[in-house]
């Protein structure tokens, strides 16, 4: 009898702890989800800066599914730093950079988006044109905008619930 009383308080504990450890490793992915966003936008930003304007193409890619591609490049065909800034009527989405330049050219380590269940989308950073993953509200332009994919627990998979890093590279998350 006091072996099976053990055996129930274990039982008990036991169940209780489980919802726990998984919340907590919720919040972890989420919170690894919003390092690599702030990374993301910084790498852009840096893009940005060295291509003189020219800035990387609006996509969204899911590093946790195999990446879908988004390494894909091994060679770096980073712009040279050279010459006048693009003139914002020059630049269009065909000629920016694709974003697995960030990572080929070493501005992002895509190390730290592995086993991240969250898709990323890379934003226009002049605003204007944004693609529907993009678009927070009339008010917002964001570099990067975060939303969970499958695996990133029932909070952070709602279609209202986002994260995004915002023009002044604060990291944000809608509300709940």
């Amino acid at each position: 009898m006091e072996i099976l009383a053990v055996l129930l308080v274990i039982a008990v504990v036991v169940s209780m702890a489980v919802p726990v450890f998984r919340t907590v490793r919720y919040e972890i992915r989420n919170s690894q989800a919003k390092k690599a966003a702030k990374e993301l936008a910084e790498a852009m930003r840096t893009y940005y800066q060295v291509s003189r304007g020219l800035g990387v193409k609006q996509t969204c890619f899911t590093p946790s599914s195999g990446g879908q591609g988004i390494v894909t490049a091994t060679t770096c065909n980073s712009v040279a730093a050279e010459g006048i800034p693009y003139q914002n009527s020059n630049v269009t989405e065909s000629n920016r950079a694709d974003v697995n330049q960030l990572f080929a050219c070493g501005y992002a380590p895509y190390k730290d988006f592995l086993r991240v269940p969250y898709e990323f989308c890379t934003c226009n950073l002049s605003g204007g044109g944004q693609s529907s993953s993009c678009q927070i509200d009339e008010t917002t332009n964001p570099y990067v905008v975060v939303r969970g994919a499958s695996g990133a627990g029932d909070k952070y998979t709602k279609d209202d619930y986002y994260i995004y890093v915002d023009g002044a590279m604060q990291v944000l998350e809608s509300e709940e």
